[in-house]
């Protein structure tokens, strides 16, 4: 059983064996560049009124398709949301993974329209995951707790200009910026401690995480705003999806040592310093991190271990209301 509110419909997308058309979407700043699929034009603005015009031709189509585009940093956003307000399945790639693919496949130039195109080939070859609608509070608490770590490195920022400056009115200044910078951030986070008590679903869901020593509410928010899958799949999974699974590196007779790659790193970020606490205070987790310790594994070894037995305890905690932390 899962918190309902918090069910996520993971939607993993078949395309290989389905007969819908793809749409590859190539997105920019100014423009979204299409792969073909109509008489239509190639290319439309990355505003609400370019993205709806192209939404019309594809309800005309006799079938609906699934649109695919990659992780661009946020421009698309756009084209995703509005998606969603009219139900059309649209799934978020990772750039890396299609430009690997373009390679396999000898594609070497690269333009917005070969992007497009190799994207449609990408949804066509592959099984995507669908982007599903995100809730307004998650929305939320990922924009508060992305500036709160903008605001962390701006006053680290300022406080390092400040140990070699001599200058006083620039001092001045600056001391300013880290009085106002300091004091947004304690804003932010009464703004979260509000946006907790305020809505329910998530407000017993991190009380339930704070309940394991070493995870507190900021901790406990990140791994809920920035994993929304948490809950809904395995701990392996949600171990490579915060980028805290070994991969193996081996060839023949040859074993190489095991790394962890890629994921999010913002939920690496949350855990790293409650790793710390929990691998001296925690008694469950510090008798396994001093265990690595006395089997001769590295600190930095032994703490990412105890990151990845974190995100997993926290999978299994929203996963199951009737778990009981340890």
């Amino acid at each position: 059983m899962a918190y309902p509110e918090l069910v996520l419909q993971v939607g993993v997308y078949d395309t290989m064996n389905d007969p819908q058309i793809k749409i590859g979407i190539d997105v920019s700043k100014a423009s979204l560049e299409l792969s073909s699929f109509d008489k239509g034009k190639d290319s439309v603005a990355n505003t609400p009124a370019g993205i709806r015009s192209l939404l019309r031709r594809i309800q005309k189509l006799p079938q609906l398709p699934v649109l695919c585009c990659e992780a661009t940093g946020g421009y698309e956003k756009l084209v995703v949301n509005l998606c969603h307000e009219v139900e059309v399945p649209i799934a978020v790639v990772n750039a890396r993974q299609v430009r690997d693919f373009a390679k396999s496949k000898g594609i070497l130039a690269k333009t917005d329209l070969i992007d497009a195109n190799v994207l449609s080939m990408f949804a066509e070859q592959n099984t995507l995951r669908l982007k599903t609608k995100t809730e307004p509070w998650r929305q939320s608490l990922q924009a508060l707790l992305t500036r709160r770590e903008d605001l962390k490195d701006l006053i680290t920022q300022e406080r390092n200009r400040l140990e070699t400056l001599q200058d006083p009115f620039v001092r001045k200044q600056i001391e300013a910026n880290l009085r106002m910078f300091k004091k947004q951030n304690q804003h932010i986070l009464k703004t979260i401690e509000a946006l907790v008590s305020s809505t329910e679903t998530l407000q017993k869901l991190c009380s339930r995480m704070m309940q394991v020593k070493g995870i507190g509410l900021l901790v406990a928010t990140s791994l809920i705003a920035f994993l929304p899958e948490i809950g809904q799949i395995s701990d392996k999974q949600v171990a490579a999806l915060a980028g805290l699974a070994p991969y193996n590196q081996d060839s023949g007779t040859w074993k190489g040592q095991r790394h962890v790659s890629g994921g999010r790193s913002k939920v690496r970020t949350a855990l790293y310093m409650p790793a710390i606490c929990a691998a001296h205070n925690n008694p469950v987790l510090k008798e396994f991190y001093d265990g690595m310790i006395l089997r001769g594994k590295p600190a930095k070894v032994a703490l990412t271990a105890v990151m990845r037995k974190m995100v997993c305890l926290a999978n299994r905690i929203a996963s199951d209301p009737e778990f009981i932390p340890s």
